[in-house]
Order: C-alpha cells, then structure tokens, then sequence
C-alpha cells in the first residue's frame, strides 16, 4: 500500500465524530440545567422574601405587644414611679436622718415587687448617686446576679438610651440565657424630677412562646437584638453572633439571606436569617426536573451514537477477534473493510502484515529460545547442586569436632545422646533433596541444629523465636538459614564468656520476606566487617557465601544477605527473600 493511503483524516476518524456528538449534547443540556436553574432560584427568592416578611412584621408585632406586656405585669410603670420617685428624691435632698428608713424602704418595696411576680429574677434600683439596691431570689446562684458596681457600670452604659422621657423602657441582653434585664428611669410625679433608675432581670417565656410553633429549619433563624447590637434571644444560639452586622434591610452573602426587620416601641431589631442553600435542597420540583431532563438527554445521546456507530462496531469486533487470534498464535485472520483514510482502515492493514511478520519470527524466536532455556537450566542445575553439596562437609566437621570434645570430657552417655540427635538432624537432611521447601521446613531444620548445640554447650544458649504465623507456607530456598545460624553458634557464641542469646525473626518488609538471625556474641571486627560487605574475605564463612550465590541465583541481584554488626555487642545478619 503506497505512503498516501495511510493518512488518516481526522474529520473521518472515530474520535472526532464522538467528540462532536457529545459537546453538542453537553451544550444542550448545559444550558438547560441553566435556564432551569435561574428560573427555579428567581421564583424562589421571590416568594421565600414574600412569605418571610408577611412572617416577621407579624412576629415583630407579637414580640413588641408581648414585651409592653412583660414590663407592665412585672414593673409597673405607675406603681414604681409612685413608690420609689419619693424616696430616692428625700435621698437625694440628702436627709440624713431618715437615711437608713428611706434605704430600708426601698429594700422593702423591691422584695415587695419580687414576691409579686414569679417571672422577676432580681431587681434593683439606682439612685441619682449611683448608688445601687438589690433584691434577687433565694434560689438564684450568687453568680448569676450582678453585683452592684456591675449594675451601676450597667446603668452607665444604657443611660444615654433612656434619654429624659418618662416611661421609656429599655431591653438588654442578660447574661442569663433563659433571662432579659428591663431598665426604665424612675420620675418623681410630685417634683417633675428624673430621680434615678429601675432594672430587673425577668424570665423571656413569652418571647419563647412566640417562636415554639416555629420550625427553624424551614423558616429560618430570628435573632432579637438589643440597642447595643447584643443578642436578646436567638431560635438558635449558635447562629446569634454571626447572623448580625449592623446592615439595615435586606443582604445576601453568598447562599445566606438576612433581613432586618425594626421593633418600632422598644427600639430593637429581628434579625431573619434564611439559607438558601439549604432552602434548595427541599425544592422538590427542580429536581425532578432536572433528573428528568438528564434521563432524557443521555437516552438521546445514546440512541444517537448508537445510529452513528453501530455499524463500526461490529467492524471494530472483528478486528478485535484478529488481535485475539494472533495473541493466541492463529495467523489466519479475517477480512475486514473501513472508509479509506480512516484510522481503523489502516491499522487493520497493519495488523495483517504484523500478523504475517511476528509468524515468521515466532517460529524463529521459539527455536533460538528453547535451545538456550535448556543450556541454561542445565548450568544452573549443576551450579546449584555444586553450591548446595558445599554445605554438608563444612557444618558436619564443626558438629563431629564439638561430639569428640565432649566424649573426651563427659564419657559415653552423653556421648550417645549427642549422636542420636545428630542422627536425627542427618535423616531431616537427607529427606530433603528438593531445591525449595516451607518456611517451616527450614526453621524445624534450623531448630534441630541448635537444640544440638545447646545440648553440646549447657546454659550458654538462649534461643528466642519472633516468627509470624501468615509466612510458614511461602516456599524458600533450602538450606539457606542453617549456615547463618552455624556462623552465629560458631563466631557469636563460643567465643563469648557467659550465656548467648540467639532471636530468629520473620516479617514483611517494603513487599519482601525478611528472615532474621541476631545474637549478643563478640561480634565482627570493622575491618573484616567491611570486608564482608565488599565480597572479600569470605573464605572462612563459607556457608554465608552459598547462601549468598544460591538466593542470588534464583532470585536476581536485588535480594541476598545484608550484615549488620558492633563489635563486643552484637551481629545481625538478613536473608531478603522475595514474597511468593
């Protein structure tokens, strides 16, 4: 096929036909969901602020009737103007005389006003000196009550809110969460005199009342505040201090929409605070909506590609049972037919001539492969038992050697007993003529080596396993962890004065099997360690360098032995296997 017929069009490829069908369909439905959603949002915003104020000018109603209510059952206007404008007048004309009748007769009055009225949980008057008097109820704690220099500093501050007008009424904010502190200035009628100030903290009930049939989470949150901007009372606390800053009217910030409404008579502010986000959740009928719209153009948009594509499809099968075909190793593929120019037409030419070339080369590759796989394990097969038969010679002369001198020392019992365990051992190795074997082989092997050489050295070894159970099957080499633990026994323990502690560990570390032999004997010189580590100096630890070769051999250069050693203190060497 000449070099022109395979270019590929890309307004005839697969890709570009679907890139065009879907952003025509995302387009579509994009601006959908647009117009659906602004439409939704605008006629929800109109009647959510609708509803809302018809709501709060009703409830800024209530709350002001109550509150005119709530002064006038608990301090009377008239009755506290009449009682205490006298006395604190003769006080302040400063009769000295009659000064401690006058101070009792204003305790009296007060503790006459709280017995009065359940809903007063202390009050207190201030006198044109600053002077404060106070009554609360017994069952109030001491704390909850301000003391009289925090009642003047109180008076203070909502002075100039009190202006010179008789029965004005301020409300503040308690410290008293189930509480609200009325304050009013007391006028003598009979001297057309301001003469002082009168405050007492009553329970809110009926400021509750107004907001228990109320649900907060379809509504929204109120917040009542005070001439100083502090929260009166709030449906939900938490919302009290962020819901206000000031504004007047209506602001939205972001999904929150606040609206300030005034309580004209008592000069507070209900502060309405609606989210909208949340209000969307609920709007059943968008969602419907827009589910139904999305159903309907994925179903459009599949039918389309399904009319556009069908056809290439089944095209597209055919040269993926070719592919199939090759990859099982059958060159006899089918003919299939694209529009020329389009990437499929030549990849389908493609696969056919690949098919043709990768026949021939198979045939050769298999050949040239089989030969050198049998060269190759035959070496391998001969290395590994020349390296495996190394190990037998070398710990049967150390064990025979330590039997001669404890024969010489002790007689022929122990004698005897020495060589049946080491009979034992030699049946374990005899059994084993396969190259791999069980992690719980080659520890039993292991353990039977040691238990021989304690029984050869009485109260000088100490043998601690760390093995975890979930590695017992994974398959290793054999005789790879014998040697290590000979060389701790050897080069560790009899050197040392005193008990050695050997601790075999297994475990997982970064995907690899890790077994590990540590022991407290002299451990190794620096240099002959370094020496070790280089490769060199290895021809007095000949089972170290087997292990080494034979993991090496069978694994890659990546895993083997690491030694690690302090000299006088301790030696750990590592045998990283991979984890099959």
């Amino acid at each position: 096929m000449e070099q022109q017929d395979n270019r590929i069009h890309f307004r005839k490829t697969l890709h570009f036909k679907m890139i065009m069908v879907l952003l025509f369909l995302g387009i579509i439905f994009l601006g959908a969901l647009l117009c659906i959603y602004e439409m939704s949002c605008r006629r929800f915003e109109e009647e959510l602020t609708y509803h809302s104020d018809t709501l709060t000018e009703q409830i800024c109603r209530n709350v002001d009737v109550s509150l005119k209510e709530l002064s006038e059952d608990t301090v009377p206007l008239t009755l506290t103007n009449e009682r205490f404008g006298p006395l604190l007048i003769q006080m302040e004309d400063g009769d000295g005389r009659n000064g401690l009748f006058l101070r009792a007769r204003v305790h009296y009055y007060l503790d006459e006003i709280l017995s009065m009225n359940d809903d007063i949980n202390w009050v207190a008057v201030i006198d044109s000196c600053e002077e404060a008097y106070l009554a609360r109820r017994v069952s109030m704690p001491a704390g909850s009550v301000p003391v009289k220099t925090e009642l003047t500093k109180l008076y203070l501050e909502n002075e100039e809110n009190l202006g010179a007008r008789p029965g004005n009424t301020v409300w503040i904010s308690s410290t008293n969460p189930e509480g609200i502190i009325l304050m009013r200035s007391i006028f003598d009628f009979y001297t057309m005199r301001f003469c002082g100030c009168i405050m007492a903290e009553v329970q809110d009930t009926s400021i509750r009342e107004i907001f228990n049939d109320i649900d907060s989470t379809k509504i929204g949150y109120f917040t009542i505040y005070d001439r100083n901007g502090e929260p009166l009372y709030s449906t939900s606390p938490a919302q009290a201090e962020e819901a206000y800053d000031g504004n007047n009217g209506t602001e939205k910030r972001g999904s929150i929409l606040q609206t300030e409404y005034p309580i004209s008579r008592v000069k507070l502010k209900l502060v309405h605070v609606v989210d909208l986000k949340e209000k969307n959740r609920r709007f059943s009928d968008l969602l419907y909506l827009i589910s139904v719209v999305g159903v309907f153009a994925f179903g459009a948009a599949i039918l389309l590609l399904w009319l556009l594509f069908g056809k290439m499809a089944k095209k597209l099968k055919v040269l993926l049972e070719n592919l199939h075909r090759i990859s099982r190793g059958e060159f006899e593929l089918e003919p299939v037919l694209f529009a020329r120019g389009d990437e499929l037409d030549v990849l389908a030419l493609s696969i056919q001539e690949m098919s043709v070339r990768i026949k021939g080369l198979m045939e050769q590759v298999v050949k040239n492969q089989e030969l050198q796989q049998k060269n190759r394990y035959a070496l391998l097969e001969a290395r590994y038992h020349e390296l495996q038969a190394q190990v037998n010679p070398h710990f049967l002369f150390n064990i025979l050697q330590s039997i001669n001198g404890i024969a010489q020392i002790n007689g022929d019992k122990q004698v005897s007993r020495l060589i049946c365990m080491l009979s034992k051992f030699f049946r374990g190795n005899v059994d084993r003529r396969n190259t791999s074997c069980e992690l719980s082989e080659e520890l039993e092997y292991a353990e039977n080596y040691m238990e021989l050489y304690r029984e050869i050295y009485p109260d000088r070894l100490n043998i601690r396993w760390e093995v975890d159970d979930a590695f017992m099957r994974v398959r290793i080499p054999t005789y790879i962890l014998q040697p290590i633990v000979e060389n701790s026994l050897v080069h560790g323990m009899e050197p040392m004065i005193g008990t050695c502690t050997i601790r075999i560990s297994v475990y997982e570390e970064e995907d690899k099997l890790v077994i590990s032999v540590w022991d407290n004997g002299g451990g190794i010189d620096p240099d002959k360690l370094c020496e070790l580590k280089e490769g060199k100096g290895v021809s007095k630890r000949v089972g170290i360098r087997n292990v080494q070769d034979r993991i090496r051999m069978f694994y890659g250069e990546e895993y083997g032995l690491s030694i690690d050693s302090e000299y006088h203190h301790y030696t750990e060497v590592r045998i990283m296997l991979p984890l099959l």
